[in-house]
């Protein structure tokens, strides 16, 4: 992350006594600001929202069975001419894999099946003649028992290490529960690095952007809420070690999916490592009870909690640009009793910045396609919308679930207008609302349902009666799009929600108070120039952070430039200056750097076209 050296060169400051916002320290007082991010900080992350796929499991689920050759080709040309031309332009493999035995002279998987005829090339290539790319479920910790017995299977790289060095006897995938068909990588043996990393770029090098990275709870501690133990713990360094390496070889050029990961620590090990991370229990046969029912609160291993709803509940704080994607699980629409059902499948699943990962097959979608390809729906997915469910106070909603309201969401979009969802869990009719002040918004704006393509006017408060299990997914436009709310950007490195302090703005504000902790938002600019920057504050004492702008993939807007904030005596004052932004996308990160001091409670930043007089 950066920020223009020329960004915020002056500026006056709202309320008294308030400090201009600083240049760069001078080499010799130790260079610019140094930037560290406290997540993986990929270009899939820092773009919003997951992918748009298929998946096999669908077929394999219900068949308990790995896809036939036949069957695969036959949904991926029906991908290819019902949903691809929408965006949904990547096939995926999913489990019951322990039948594809045949490996290369490293140890690597050469197919889905043994019974497939093809390899993994002939369909990255099958797929990119559709326009389409090829992904793919494996863990580069797993190799296969055959890959073990033949002593002539090496190492990629390392002639002298053989596979069969890197697992320890006995140390199956799930060895308690029968599953001795793949053994685990034992990280610490010599040439287990090469081995893993090697996976990773095994697969990039066949031309697959994504790889479902599966049973990492089972890796790290052997536990399954269900199963009980199933394998060896291999415990949180060799975890965290083998999420590392993933990472690292992965880069830029693959997004990382951790499926069944325990999120210890809310998920600091898999938002410092991965793309994306599963944040509920599988979606099994589908329906309302997978996305809304069972089990409602929180536990200490996986799935933390069971629903989709609670899952995204419970880590928004952990969503948003460069920050970690969480991933909803598969959609099998037909499994749902009706469409209002499915408009709140598919609308949960946008809000909140999931994959929409379509598991329904050509044989069974029946007349539910319309709700995957809604032109309003998915543009927003393509702004990559990442949007929150209404905070009600900053506690954590694993201690308090009454925190935050599943039923109502918000997002801000890149040019300053708004996405909102409604939603009724209940078995029964019944009304939700929220008031645009929320927001932010002053007085009205105009509102529009995205699911029946119909303008309703300009409201202060958008309030719908909606049917059980009913949803009102709509766009909100005000008048004035030059303010964005720091309650609904990114938060980074632990950031927290607060409301506590009188005379906030909107839902609420941002506290940056410890190291790496960060705020970004993404805003849209018409053309690259200098725009004017307010950003609304209280602090207590005097405090010195960081800011820089960034385009989505990496290239530098603005370098880093230190920002002085003085205390403001228990007000809410507001610091003026000018920043560089590039035309489109910009994230603008607000950030306690190395070597930056003191906390902030930040409400908004506008930003406006034009120079400071």
């Amino acid at each position: 992350m950066a920020l223009s050296r020329r960004a915020l060169i002056s500026g006056t400051a709202a309320g008294a006594g308030l400090a201009a916002l600083a240049p760069a320290p001078p080499a010799a007082a130790g260079g610019p600001p140094v930037v560290s991010v406290a997540s993986r900080n990929s270009v899939f992350t820092r773009s919003g929202a997951g992918p748009l796929y298929w998946n096999i499991y669908g077929w394999a689920f219900p068949h308990n069975a790995p896809i036939p050759e036949a069957e695969w080709q036959a949904n991926i040309d029906w991908l290819a001419r019902d949903f691809a031309p929408h965006g949904y332009r990547m096939a995926c493999t999913d489990g019951w894999i322990e039948g594809s035995s045949r490996t290369t002279e490293h140890g690597y998987v050469v197919s889905y099946n043994d019974s497939w005829t093809h390899d993994w090339a002939y369909w990255a290539r099958y797929l990119e003649d559709r326009g389409m790319r090829l992904g793919v479920y494996y863990n580069p910790l797993w190799v296969h028992k055959a890959a073990v017995a033949d002593r002539g299977k090496t190492v990629v790289g390392r002639p002298d290490v053989r596979i069969a060095d890197l697992v320890v006897e006995g140390d199956f995938f799930a060895s308690d529960i029968g599953g001795d068909s793949l053994y685990w990588i034992d990280v610490t043996k010599d040439g287990a690095k090469e081995y893993v990393q090697g996976y990773v770029r095994y697969f990039k090098d066949l031309g697959v952007p994504y790889l479902r990275v599966d049973f990492l709870s089972w890796y790290e501690d052997g536990r399954d809420l269900g199963l009980g133990r199933v394998n060896r713990p291999h415990g949180r360094d060799n975890y965290l070690t083998a999420l590392g390496w993933m990472s690292e070889a992965a880069g830029e050029d693959m997004e990382l999916s951790l499926v069944m990961p325990h999120l210890y620590q809310h998920g600091e090990a898999e938002i410092h490592h991965g793309d994306m991370a599963r944040i509920n229990a599988d979606a099994d046969r589908g329906g309302w009870d997978r996305l809304s029912g069972g089990r409602q609160d929180w536990q200490n291993l996986w799935p933390n909690w069971f629903n989709p709803f609670s899952g995204f509940t419970g880590y928004a704080d952990r969503s948003g640009r460069g920050q970690l994607i969480l991933d909803g699980d598969f959609l099998r629409l037909h499994t749902f009793a009706d469409d209002d059902e499915r408009r709140t499948c598919i609308t949960l699943m946008t809000i909140a910045g999931s994959p929409l990962t379509i598991a329904d097959t050509h044989a069974d979608i029946a007349g539910h396609g319309w709700a995957y390809t809604n032109p309003e729906v998915l543009a927003l997915h393509r702004q990559g919308l990442v949007g929150k469910p209404y905070f009600r106070n900053g506690t954590s909603y694993a201690d308090d679930p009454s925190s935050r309201d599943t039923e109502r969401w918000a997002g801000q979009l890149p040019d300053g207008s708004w996405a909102i969802a409604l939603f009724n869990r209940s078995d029964a009719p019944a009304t939700r609302s929220l008031d645009l002040a929320a927001l932010g918004i002053e007085g009205t704006a105009k509102v529009r349902d995205v699911w029946q393509h119909e303008d309703l006017g300009e409201l202060s408060t958008v309030s719908a009666e909606l049917p059980a299990h009913g949803c009102l997914f709509a766009t909100v436009t005000p008048s004035d799009r030059s303010r964005y709310q720091a309650a609904f950007a990114a938060w980074g490195g632990g950031a927290g929600f607060a409301n506590s302090l009188p005379g906030h703005e909107a839902m609420g504000y941002v506290r940056i108070a410890g190291e790496h902790q960060s705020v970004t938002f993404t805003v849209d600019a018409p053309r690259t120039g200098t725009y004017r920057l307010g950003m609304r504050y209280q602090g207590d004492r005097a405090a010195r952070l960081t800011l820089d702008a960034e385009r989505p993939d990496h290239t530098v807007v603005s370098t880093p430039r230190s920002v002085n904030f003085r205390a403001t005596g228990g007000t809410w004052a507001t610091l003026h200056g000018e920043i560089r932004l590039a035309e489109g996308e910009n994230l603008i990160t607000l950030i306690r750097a190395d070597g930056d001091t003191g906390a902030v409670a930040l409400n908004h930043i506008d930003v406006t076209a034009g120079t400071l007089k």
